[in-house]
């Protein structure tokens, strides 16, 4: 009898291929849920959508007080520029926080579904962070119409910042996916989540300047090395680049811009095997 061949094991591109293909066949599902997630998170407001603006405004003058004033960062040069420097921190990572958030509960939260229609879970973590890059952009379009309000130019390196998105969006969404997973098994997953994300705030440039001659770290080849590892942070890097393009008109640091694509294209790949992996197991612990 002839011998059978043996066959090579899946690798890790196989189950990232077949979720992708997934959800793209569930576009329709994926858009109908980030509609009801956009209602959902402002339903019984009286304002509505108005809270993407006014809730980072409103945080915008909190930690100005608090940093720009009590703490100097807003010193030697105009407020404005430093009220700026914040708002586009605090969208940003407003965008960030409020998807993985929201992704440690999506599973468990939908546990109705799950047990009586079979469809690709990952619909959940790309729909609400679609919902939230919808309420990010909102916010960045009054960002822009503050500085233009106040005396900020229209750039040509405007340009960059729909590439910027994107790259924020893929690692939003790939993180989105790990975070869920681990919030199936754990139910305990959305207090450590919070703690992450409130260390994470902090090691974040979003309330300070981390470069120049007001930055935390002091310019120069003696902390050369501390500025590296703080910049390891993909969300710190993209902040970087976001202020170059927006609010100092010159091209985004190629080196944060480069590391920061990398890194959102393996924690995707990464949170797609991951959820892949897992996914069929989600109806035993929800």
């Amino acid at each position: 009898m002839a011998a059978i061949p043996a066959q090579n094991p899946p690798g890790v591109a196989s189950p990232v291929l077949a979720q992708l293909r997934a959800l793209y066949a569930r576009r329709e599902t994926i858009r109908y849920l980030t509609a009801s997630n956009l209602k959902a998170g402002h339903r019984d407001k009286a304002l509505g959508h108005l809270w993407n603006l006014l809730d980072p405004l409103g945080l915008m003058l909190v930690y100005y007080v608090v940093f720009g004033i009590l703490f100097g960062q807003a010193s030697g040069g105009r407020s404005i520029d430093f009220m700026l420097y914040i708002f586009v921190g605090l969208l940003s990572w407003r965008f960030f926080s409020a998807s993985l958030s929201q992704a440690a509960t999506c599973i468990r939260g939908a546990r109705g579904l799950i047990h009586e229609i079979n469809f690709p879970k990952g619909v959940f973590p790309v729909s609400l962070s679609l919902a939230n890059l919808y309420d990010f952009l909102w916010g960045l379009l009054v960002l822009i119409l503050i500085m233009l309000l106040t005396g900020h130019p229209a750039s040509l390196h405007w340009i960059w910042l729909p590439l910027l998105i994107a790259v924020q969006l893929l690692l939003t969404a790939g993180l989105a996916f790990t975070v869920a997973s681990l919030g199936a098994f754990f139910a305990d997953m959305t207090n450590v989540l919070n703690v992450v994300l409130r260390f994470g705030f902090y090691c974040t440039p979003i309330v300070y300047y981390v470069r120049g001659p007001q930055g935390r770290i002091p310019d120069g080849p003696r902390h050369a090395d501390i500025l590296f590892y703080y910049m390891l942070n993909p969300v710190s890097c993209l902040l970087e680049c976001y202020r170059d393009a927006l609010l100092y008109s010159r091209l985004p640091d190629a080196g944060y811009a480069g590391y920061a694509l990398l890194f959102a294209l393996g924690a995707l790949l990464c949170g797609l095997w991951v959820f892949s992996r897992f996914e069929g197991q989600f109806v035993k612990y929800v």
